[in-house]
């Protein structure tokens, strides 16, 4: 996602999720039940699409309602896309209206990719509990979570009308995933064990509709990779064959590729065509993927103007409601170019903007209380879904005396205790946070003055800060990014905390591109970003396990299978095995809770992450006159369901 001006800020509303089967029990082979019994009959009924769409019908431009939906549509209704107690309030809604947004990056809005984003699985919010179907009708796990069938819907169409069916998904696994020059490695989640190391899964195509997946390992985590997780789609595995089958060599001979090439300067490239011409679910708000076949709410449409990005409804979109509406509601969504965020900060103010989460901050807070009104929009605090400052220390820099201090724990443990948090809460949170339980959140100068005494940093240089216990200079040296307008001030409140147990503190900022050089090096020391903590216990985010911002070498021995890198230590080590248990047992399931349980366990022992706060509010504003906006929970799976929400007015 673009860079976030604000960690602690908001979106609008869950998942575009399905309820029209029962949830997969957490079981070794789950069945999912029949599809919703409250699914609404269809019928030519115009009240049952929107207005621009049955006047396409009379027209004869476009099919009748009928046939464009399923055999079995997805329902919305309540509690499917956003728990009951966080919408207590949804009512099927009504057809019409623009939802105005703005976005700083070129052709990326990341408040749209979110409320755009379709998974072949789901779950309310941004969880996997309870996973259900939602692109897939149903599916069913066996032989002890090695075998995964899924059933497409019977009927459901790409935006352009052409039929969804198991051809898109065997042309993504032969012809995309092995052909080496569109996919020099077979992606690894595919593989045993979601490893690089193991074995490519095995497709059966059975029927028109249903496909099967077969792995040599049990891999229940596969159900996460195919719903939320780190914000993968559909496109994963399903893909418009029809459409990309024009610029594929295998389908299509060189020659007839040849006026495509030349426009992009390639000789016999034509991988590189079919890249340009291929929209991953990441690409949705590019102005490349116009009119590109998606099985998202709205597609892409020329806007024929410069720096504007418009969605019109896509006709063919599998949901409807419990009246049996085919959503989205709202026809269109239109993104305008601004200079920065403090940009679309104003356009909210003006009234211009019916949506934002992204960009907002709480320090704007009471500029948006004071102009709700005169802007005719709400402000709603909600949790969100990152911790959003953290201290990282590299602990595979190899500079030697860094390695000793910072490989003591009574150094980790000392460091966290010296940490005021209650001043970051109240001077930079605004009060609207808590204090860590991810590791122990006391502040005790005294005692942290003593576990440094006691691992031999006694002794002091000229200035007064502490050397190592080798008798060298010691610097906390932080190097950051201006990712929110949070981490700097963070970063220099935590330099003047440290003054107090007398350790020598630095911070840098630097271009994040160049940080994230340093970080993929090993050459940075500590940085402060981000931790999606939040999202551990339901897998979406792994963290937990060494990254570049905190262990790059072991991260490289694990990646290489200990080929690379350098061996972490037995704790680290046991973080891996957890994630390998989390990966064969089923989302959910009571194993998998206990090895989260102990993953926790590991982190508050060993302090090797420093979150400085945890549940940030994070401030969403959207068009007064929205309705099936979510009111709690957290902010960024508001977006989630942008296709149920509808204008009152």
């Amino acid at each position: 996602m673009s860079k976030q001006r604000l960690l602690v800020l908001f979106i609008v509303l869950g998942l575009v999720l399905a309820a029209c089967a029962q949830p997969a029990a957490p079981a070794p082979a789950p069945e999912v039940a029949a599809p919703d019994q409250q699914a609404a009959a269809l019928s030519t009924d115009t009240t049952k699409e929107a207005p621009m769409l049955a006047e396409r019908v009379a027209a004869d431009s476009l099919p009748p309602l009928e046939e464009r939906l399923p055999a079995e549509p997805f329902v919305v209704g309540p509690g499917v896309i956003v728990a009951e107690d966080e919408l207590t309030d949804w009512a099927p809604g009504q057809f019409g209206g623009i939802l105005y947004f703005a976005h700083g990056d070129s052709d990326w809005n990341p408040d749209i990719f979110i409320m755009m984003n379709e998974n072949l699985l789901m779950a309310p919010g941004i969880s996997v509990d309870p996973i259900r179907p939602n692109i897939v009708q149903n599916f069913t796990v066996e032989d002890d979570n090695k075998v995964f069938t899924f059933q497409l819907r019977d009927g459901l169409k790409w935006s352009d009308g052409a039929p969804v069916t198991t051809e898109d998904v065997r042309f993504v696994y032969e012809d995309i995933y092995l052909n080496e020059q569109l996919t020099p490695s077979f992606p690894s989640k595919f593989r045993d064990g979601g490893r690089p190391d193991g074995e490519p899964m095995k497709l059966e195509i059975v029927d028109e509709t249903t496909f099967k997946l077969t792995f040599n390992e049990p891999y229940g985590g596969l159900l996460r990779e195919l719903s939320i997780k780190g914000w993968q789609g559909y496109t994963d595995l399903l893909r418009p064959s029809h459409y990309l089958k024009q610029f594929h060599i295998n389908y299509t001979p060189i020659e007839e590729l040849r006026q495509e090439l030349d426009r992009l300067n390639l000789t016999d490239e034509w991988w590189q065509l079919f890249t340009s011409k291929n929209c991953d679910n990441w690409d949705v708000t590019r102005l490349r993927c116009i009119d590109y076949p998606g099985l998202y709410p709205w597609v892409a449409k020329d806007s024929e103007q410069s720096g504007v990005l418009i969605f019109e409804r896509n006709p063919y979109y599998f949901k409807v409601d419990t009246e049996g509406k085919q959503l989205p509601y709202v026809d269109k969504l239109i993104s305008t170019l601004v200079q920065d965020t403090n940009m679309i900060n104003a356009k909210v103010i003006a009234g211009d903007v019916d949506f934002v989460r992204e960009d907002t901050a709480l320090v704007n807070l009471s500029m948006y209380k004071e102009n709700e009104e005169a802007g005719n929009f709400k402000l709603a605090l909600l949790n969100s879904h990152v911790d959003p400052t953290a201290l990282w220390l590299n602990y595979t820099n190899p500079d030697p005396t860094w390695r000793l201090v910072t490989g003591d724990l009574r150094f980790r443990q000392a460091l966290n205790m010296a940490i005021n948090r209650d001043e970051i809460i109240e001077s930079i949170y605004f009060g609207l946070a808590t204090p860590p339980t991810l590791v122990p959140g006391d502040y005790d100068v005294a005692k942290a003055n003593q576990l440094l005494d006691e691992m031999w940093m006694d002794q002091r240089d000229a200035d007064g800060f502490r050397l190592a216990p080798n008798g060298e200079p010691f610097d906390l040296f932080i190097e950051t990014a201006d990712y929110a307008p949070d981490i700097i001030p963070v970063g220099e409140l935590l330099v003047e905390h440290l003054k107090d147990v007398d350790i020598r503190t630095t911070l840098k900022v630097l271009d994040a591109s160049l940080l994230t050089q340093r970080m993929d090096a090993n050459e940075h020391y500590a940085t402060i970003i981000w931790s999606v903590q939040p999202m551990w216990p339901n897998g979406t985010w792994t963290d937990y396990l060494p990254t570049p911002q905190w262990a790059r070498l072991w991260e490289l021995w694990y990646d290489s299978n200990g080929v690379n890198g350098e061996e972490p230590p037995a704790p680290v080590k046991r973080l891996y095995e957890i994630q390998a248990g989390r990966i064969q047992t089923l989302p959910g399931s009571d194993e998998d809770k206990a090895l989260t349980e102990e993953l926790y366990s590991i982190h508050y022992d060993n302090v090797y992450i420093f979150n400085i706060v945890e549940n940030v509010n994070y401030a969403l504003l959207v068009d007064a006159d929205l309705g099936n906006v979510q009111t709690s929970g957290q902010a960024i799976g508001a977006n989630n369901s942008g296709e149920q929400f509808y204008f009152k007015r």
